[in-house]
């Protein structure tokens, strides 16, 4: 078995590593100022095809709730704002990445459905609790799972493994098969990378703990943006795969940290998360695939919650499954 040293050596040497261009590192350190110039950063932007044309896509989208199209890149920073042009330019460049590291063996739809569900849950998370950062919620929503991409592509013999042994025991989690086959996660892997591109921290550490347990937390505890985007992969698990009240129980631990009203935030999550998933998909030009059983699964969270916010109250928060 490789080591973690020779998995991460393997990752950056193969030519699939949706390494960022240098023109987005030239974007990304144009935003980190929120009084940037944005002719000055519409002129950076017209120099990426891919990236002038997603920008486009997204500032005319139902997202944004534009009455008018615009052809215009000025047009779009000046609509958007520095901070939802960061998230734009960036998370374009994750969903090409995404495509094309997408791991052999994995259903296009569900790939899709799990990474925009991610995308979507963070942002609507932190839209409730931590506003100034709900644009960067939905880049680390779309960040969480890209390591495991890297691992399928970069030892592909290795990470074989574990697929196998996943379609073995489809319940189980999927890092936790990792750590005890390769002895690395795909959350590991996948913040390593992220310093690689010089992504800020917050992005790192939240792609890095999106697997954390919120009952036994590593030490200095978790970050509530990190918080926020666990919660929101722990959503999209629920929205793939159903609920029960190990997972609900989980949830609940897990946005208790950020809101006195925790059943409040998963009740406005189930009632948007459909729509905005499919309006996310549109804006990126990916395809959902059927999504009949993504609408059971939310459907059936918003039934039971009642009765599972009433039990919630009569006897102490308990974790169930592991993560």
């Amino acid at each position: 078995m490789p080591s973690r040293d020779q998995i991460l050596v393997a990752i950056r040497a193969n030519p699939r590593l949706p390494a960022p261009p240098q023109i987005l590192f030239r974007i990304l350190e144009a935003t980190r100022d929120e009084t940037s110039n944005l002719n000055k950063l519409a002129d950076l932007i017209r120099q990426d095809s891919g990236l002038s044309a997603g920008l486009l896509r997204q500032a005319n989208s139902a997202l944004y709730g534009f009455s008018t199209p615009t052809s215009s890149i000025s047009a779009a920073c000046m609509r958007l704002g520095i901070k939802q042009v960061r998230a734009a330019v960036l998370n374009q460049h994750i969903v090409n990445g995404l495509s094309s590291s997408r791991p052999p063996g994995f259903e296009p739809a569900r790939h899709w459905q799990s990474a925009l569900a991610a995308s979507v849950a963070a942002q609507e998370i932190c839209r409730k609790t931590l506003p100034k950062m709900a644009e960067d919620a939905s880049t680390a929503g779309l960040l969480c799972d890209i390591g495991i991409g890297l691992l399928a592509y970069g030892i592909p013999q290795d990470y074989q493994r574990v697929l196998d042994e996943w379609k073995k025991q489809p319940d189980a989690e999927l890092n936790r098969i990792e750590n005890r086959v390769l002895g690395v996660s795909h959350a590991e892997i996948g913040a390593t990378i992220l310093t690689d591109w010089k992504l800020d921290e917050t992005f790192r550490d939240a792609v890095r703990w999106h697997h954390v347990d919120p009952i036994a937390p590593p030490p200095g505890g978790i970050a509530p943006f990190t918080r926020a985007v666990a919660g929101a992969v722990l959503v999209g698990r629920i929205a793939l795969d159903g609920s029960d009240m190990d997972r609900l129980t989980l949830l609940f631990a897990m946005l208790e940290g950020l809101t006195s009203e925790p059943d409040a935030l998963v009740t406005h999550l189930m009632d948007q998360l459909i729509g905005r998933i499919q309006e996310t998909a549109r804006a990126f030009q990916v395809e959902l695939g059927n999504i009949d059983k993504l609408q059971a699964n939310v459907n059936s969270v918003e039934s039971a919650l009642p009765d599972f916010t009433a039990k919630m109250t009569t006897r102490p928060m308990a974790c169930g499954g592991g993560w």
